[in-house]
């Protein structure tokens, strides 16, 4: 009678404890899927609030050149307004990701713009920021780099802190600097705008690496970095 007792003491007493470290489990499991949720929420709210940093702005990205107007070609036959586009277009594609901003472009495909038309798009949409790209060539082959444009003495800061940026990328080519350009699209433009010679595909050197990946990339992300500095 006393082992039956006993036998049936110990069952009870193992069923409690498991019962015990069932519940400290089962609060444990609850307190850390809080948690996480709350540290994932946390961050989903710090990445939307990133990616709308610039919400409300309009930036306007003008590719270069387009349709008869080709623009300088490079040794290997490429021309500027096809490099424009794809640049824009790159830009255009991080400014999305990383600030909300309203994008507009002044060309999305292979179409002739006058200067006055590309202004203009500035002044409709009213731009808070008007980038040109374009791509240089010169007689020489052996002139490289990239120059950054400004028109008006208001505009110069703009004009660092974006060409500063590009030169943050480690972009192997001539750093040409920063420069008071008398461009129409600059010197006629109200909102806060610049022109970007992205290299000289006149050179060998520089038409190669523009078409990289690489390039692309670097670019898009420090006139995007540029941007957002400035603007903030």
């Amino acid at each position: 009678m006393k082992k039956n007792v006993t036998i049936a003491l110990t069952s009870m007493s193992t069923l409690i404890s498991g019962l015990i470290l069932y519940n400290v489990q089962a609060s444990s499991l609850f307190k850390n899927g809080t948690a996480q949720t709350v540290v994932h929420s946390a961050t989903s709210k710090s990445m939307n609030k990133e990616s709308r940093i610039l919400e409300g702005k309009t930036i306007v990205i003008d590719a270069g050149h387009g349709g008869k107007d080709v623009g300088a070609t490079g040794q290997s036959g490429v021309h500027e307004k096809d490099l424009a586009l794809q640049t824009a277009l790159n830009i255009k594609q991080e400014l999305a990701r990383k600030t909300g901003a309203k994008i507009v472009l002044t060309r999305e495909q292979d179409e002739f713009l006058t200067l006055a038309e590309r202004v203009e798009i500035a002044e409709k949409n009213a731009a808070d920021l008007f980038i040109s790209i374009h791509f240089d060539a010169f007689t020489s082959h052996d002139v490289a780099g990239i120059t950054t444009y400004y028109n008006k003495s208001a505009n110069r800061l703009l004009a660092t802190t974006i060409h500063d940026e590009i030169f943050e990328q480690n972009i192997d080519t001539r750093d040409r600097g920063v420069a008071q350009g008398d461009f129409f699209v600059i010197r006629e433009n109200q909102s806060p705008s610049l022109l970007l010679e992205l290299g000289y595909i006149s050179n060998r050197a520089d038409e190669q690496r523009i078409q990289t990946q690489d390039f692309q990339n670097k670019t898009a992300a420090a006139i995007t970095e540029g941007i957002i500095s400035y603007l903030t």
